[in-house]
């Protein structure tokens, strides 16, 4: 018997039960994103966020700076309750942002069409209050995240995908 990342038990070998659907609440058996991360900035990274601010109306010495430092920045994540819940604190040169993103989805229990997608409020690194829904896609592999109704820099709405690559050495 071994203890799994929601306090239950189950036989060593054996696996949970899939959840149905192309949307998850919960991780596949084996994914885990805790841990501290660095971003991989390459020179391809650099181009896209150069031209994502430059469409979000940045400046180009505003881009410039942001590009210099996008580096330093770090995320600390938790997976929480089978992936349900992601605890992320991320750290940059303008301080420290925490937020926690709880996911919707089928689980082991609901049919495919028996959950509510759920969108949660949670404060931005700019001190807006705006909208958050996440769910696992790719069979539990793949944690999105959408913040809706932002409002700065443009507004919008924004995807985030969480993954592991490389044996779980990069995320």
């Amino acid at each position: 018997v071994v203890s799994t990342n929601d306090g239950s038990q189950q036989q060593q070998g054996q696996q949970r039960r899939r959840p149905l659907g192309h949307r998850w609440a919960i991780a596949a058996d084996g994914v885990d994103l805790s841990g501290d991360w660095e971003l991989i900035v390459t020179d391809d990274f650099r181009k896209e966020y150069d031209r994502y601010l430059e469409r979000l109306g940045q400046p180009k010495l505003v881009r410039s700076v942001a590009i210099g430092i996008i580096g330093q920045t770090t995320d600390q994540v938790l997976q929480m309750d089978q992936g349900r819940s992601l605890l992320i604190v991320g750290k940059n040169i303008r301080g420290t942002w925490t937020r926690t993103l709880v996911s919707s989805g089928t689980d082991t229990t609901t049919g495919a069409e028996s959950y509510k997608p759920l969108r949660v409020p949670i404060v931005t690194a700019d001190a807006e209050t705006v909208q958050a829904e996440s769910w696992w896609e790719n069979d539990g592999t793949v944690h999105v995240s959408w913040l809706r109704g932002v409002t700065k820099y443009g507004g919008g709405s924004f995807e985030s995908r969480r993954y592991l690559e490389e044996n779980g050495n990069v995320y």
